[in-house]
């Protein structure tokens, strides 16, 4: 069952009108990520006493900033665009129990 007080958390970075549930990805489905995401996780892992220690933020989020040059030389040199791995909330709800999330 999902933790209430997760969800309390993300509705205050959900910005869509997606119904939040346990398969809901945080960059792919809710569009978050560069500070956004820092500062979202940095409170998750202080609400619910979570180690982020060992979590590899550039794993799921991109950063923030210019998005058209970056394209333009993947265009220039056909390299696929970086896939991100997903941080669903039943990934997060998880680290509430067991401590860490990796």
């Amino acid at each position: 069952m999902m933790d209430t007080r997760l969800i309390n958390l993300l509705e205050e970075y959900n910005f869509t009108d997606m119904f939040l549930d346990e398969n809901v990805r945080l960059y792919h489905d809710l569009k978050i990520y560069g500070d956004d995401a820092t500062e979202l996780l940095n409170c998750f892992g202080e609400q619910f006493r979570v180690d982020l220690s060992k979590f590899r933020f550039t794993d799921y989020f991109p950063s923030e900033g210019d998005r058209i040059l970056p394209s333009l030389f993947r265009f220039l040199t056909c390299k696929k665009p970086k896939e991100y791995e997903p941080l669903t909330l039943s990934k997060l709800n998880k680290a509430i129990d067991i401590g860490y999330l990796e």
